[in-house]
């Protein structure tokens, strides 16, 4: 997540419909970012992030058309590469810090915050598998009730969070190839 604070201000309000579930998108609303990420061979393979060109990743770099490959693995110890519980704890971690810093600036607070991500693979007792994810964050000099006030409005506005809390729409669609 970048810097920019457009994305987690608020900017773009959302309103929820009364049953809980995500508002559904209007006209005006636009994409302010779009991530373009493809696997490869699920965790015995790859991903490819697109629009990586400024990204250096010890000796690993871009391709020239801005295209980074990472290896993936499953979650073992003998994997050589990043499981999905390793990324989705690096972006949940990552969107909400950024969110957090953002609320705090709003309210005045110049102070340091940390967060800290755990996504736990446990069996799903309707079949496969299902994810837990935990977070716990700290900010440094805040009085308590003031710090879980902020931490809940971060948690709130984060686009991760909601993603998570089935507060997001996470579409998945068909493309047959040839």
């Amino acid at each position: 997540m970048a810097t920019d604070p457009l994305p987690t201000t608020g900017a773009i309000p959302q309103s929820s419909p009364p049953d809980g579930t995500a508002p559904a998108p209007t006209s005006g609303d636009r994409a302010l970012y779009t991530a373009r990420v493809d696997n490869l061979g699920g965790t015995s393979g790859q991903v490819r992030i697109r629009d990586a060109a400024g990204v250096r990743l010890g000796a690993t770099s871009p391709d020239p058309d801005g295209v980074l490959s990472l290896p993936t693995g499953g979650p073992s110890a003998a994997a050589s590469g990043f499981n999905p519980e390793q990324l989705l704890a690096t972006a949940w971690s990552t969107c909400l810090g950024e969110t957090l810093t953002v609320v705090l600036a709003e309210q005045g607070h110049r102070v340091e915050s940390r967060v800290g991500v755990e996504v736990e693979l446990r069996r799903d007792p309707a079949g496969g598998y299902r994810f837990i994810p935990r977070a716990q964050v700290e900010i440094d000099e805040l009085p308590a009730e003031e710090a879980s006030r902020l931490i809940a409005a971060a948690h709130a506005r984060c686009p991760v969070s909601k993603l998570l809390t089935s507060g997001g729409e996470a579409p998945v669609t068909h493309r047959i190839t040839h």
